[in-house]
């Protein structure tokens, strides 16, 4: 159906993240740090990426954004965070994420979002 990586620096809400969308369907790889979130980027082609934006080392979740869409420019970004503004919302978005989703947030509007998304390409194809 489709493959994901889901960056977060939190390991229980990681697995969360993952077991739920893997029971939507999807292929589920998880990066706790940006390097290893770049580094998966550069070898799988993923079609959709969920990154928080508050991440130890230094590179933040907007690293990632911008360097990932330059690797996997198709990819479809949701950018998550605990921190909500209309500023950060901009940033998201001028980095290069097509979402931005406040923690917490409903499994169910991702889940929905991803599958529309799916659902659009397929019928782009044919």
């Amino acid at each position: 159906m489709g493959r994901m990586l889901i960056v977060d620096d939190e390991m229980e809400m990681c697995d969360l993240m993952a077991q739920n969308f893997k029971m939507e369907g999807l292929e589920v790889d998880t990066a706790f740090l940006a390097e290893e979130a770049i580094s998966k980027a550069q070898i799988n082609k993923y079609d959709f990426m969920l990154v928080d934006l508050v991440l130890p080392g230094s590179m933040n979740g907007l690293d990632i954004i911008k360097r990932v869409r330059k690797i996997l420019p198709n990819i479809y970004i949701v950018a998550i965070s605990g921190f909500c503004s209309n500023e950060i919302a901009d940033r998201v978005i001028h980095a290069g994420a097509n979402y931005f989703a406040a923690k917490p947030f409903e499994h169910q509007e991702l889940a929905n979002l991803l599958h529309n998304k799916l659902i659009n390409e397929e019928i782009n194809l044919k």
